[in-house]
């Protein structure tokens, strides 16, 4: 996996201007079409076009932060969920040279006919705790858009086609120069396609995609949190002319447990524990993920002390390690104490050097003091 600050050449606390500037300087040393012909330089643009939309977004920059690029994998299938680097390349060029800037890297006559990806979907799932630390699978249903079934996505009725558009002859744009600048726009007939469709598909109504819903089954591996984005890759929207489809974006909401809590990968439990396993010490069990979990308690522990058992915690989403469970012990103090236990505590509190004033005293305030 790749450092995304130091694929950009930057430090982690850089700020968005900077590293705008670091985005394009580097983008147009290896743009393909300053590189023709070079595999490597077109990796390198790829490589750094999706490290730039990752930092220069401060949710996914904070999640990146946190999680590496695990945040923005699915359990399954790796690779990245990212727009095509083209399209971030123009959108940080564009307002700064307009047509001119489509016309100095060829963008202006691929623009229309250029295979282009669908887009990206987003569907919220609420888990369990136990189902976010421990790792599920869930199917969910999804109303998403899908290739015509009569047309095949060409959005032209069966046995019929497409012509080029006689306004703007095929480009999918109009070009008008103004002194030294060449500004261009998209086709007002044809919307940008270059071609028209005499005889729509009566299904999708000349749109190439009809609305259907999909089930998909998704991976959610262990340790997620509320908040994440899980990664389905092709299950967002078809994409145009030919090109890929987008992806599914799976966003965890965990529900709280009635006993257990986390902590980052740390899971919490409070166990409440009788006063004379803490004055004489002993090992306790308490629930645990994968079952009961034994904590030694030491002769003399208090209430409120902290054990920490290494490596039962949560998974790291990054496959890193494990976190800890963290048992705070709770004195329970007994209500209905019968006449041998009262004499054994006032015997106890006798042995201690108590005065007898403090005998007369209700037997729980004792206990309270004797175990506070």
């Amino acid at each position: 996996m790749s450092d995304y600050y130091e694929v950009l050449g930057v430090d982690r606390g850089v700020s968005a201007d900077e590293l705008k500037k670091a985005y394009r300087k580097l983008a147009v040393k290896y743009h393909p079409d300053k590189n023709p012909g070079s595999k490597e330089a077109e990796e390198k643009f790829k490589e750094l076009s999706h490290a730039y939309e990752v930092l220069s977004d401060p949710a996914k920059r904070d999640r990146y932060d946190r999680f590496g690029e695990a945040a923005f994998q699915s359990g399954s299938s790796g690779g990245f969920g990212f727009h095509d680097p083209a399209d971030i390349f123009r959108e940080v060029f564009g307002g700064a040279f307009g047509g001119m800037f489509d016309g100095m890297f060829n963008f202006g006559s691929r623009r229309s006919h250029a295979a282009r990806r669908g887009d990206d979907l987003q569907y919220p799932i609420t888990l369990d705790f136990l189902e976010a630390v421990k790792g599920t699978t869930k199917e969910i249903k999804v109303r998403k858009y899908d290739l015509c079934s009569s047309c095949s996505g060409t959005g032209a009725a069966p046995g019929t086609g497409k012509t080029s558009c006689s306004r703007c002859g095929g480009s999918g744009q109009i070009s008008r120069t103004a002194g030294f600048f060449s500004v261009a726009t998209t086709c007002d007939m044809c919307g940008g396609r270059g071609e028209v469709i005499k005889t729509p598909c009566s299904v999708c109504s000349g749109e190439g995609r009809q609305q259907v819903t999909r089930k998909i089954t998704v991976t959610i591996p262990p340790g997620v949190d509320t908040g994440i984005r899980l990664r389905v890759s092709g299950e967002g929207d078809p994409g145009v002319n030919g090109g890929p489809p987008g992806d599914l974006y799976v966003v965890m909401r965990v529900r709280e447990h009635k006993y257990f809590s986390r902590r980052d990968q740390d899971l919490l439990y409070a166990a409440d524990v009788p006063f004379s396993k803490l004055v004489l010490g002993g090992d306790i069990e308490v629930p645990g993920i994968d079952g009961e979990v034994t904590v030694a308690i030491p002769a003399g522990t208090e209430s409120g002390h902290i054990f920490r058992v290494r490596g039962k915690g949560i998974k790291r989403l990054d496959g890193r390690g494990t976190g800890d469970q963290l048992v705070k012990v709770n004195v329970v103090i007994p209500s209905n104490l019968n006449a041998r236990q009262k004499q054994l505590l006032e015997d106890f509190e006798e042995s201690m050097g108590a005065k007898s004033s403090v005998k007369k005293k209700n037997i729980v305030s004792k206990v309270k003091e004797i175990f506070s």
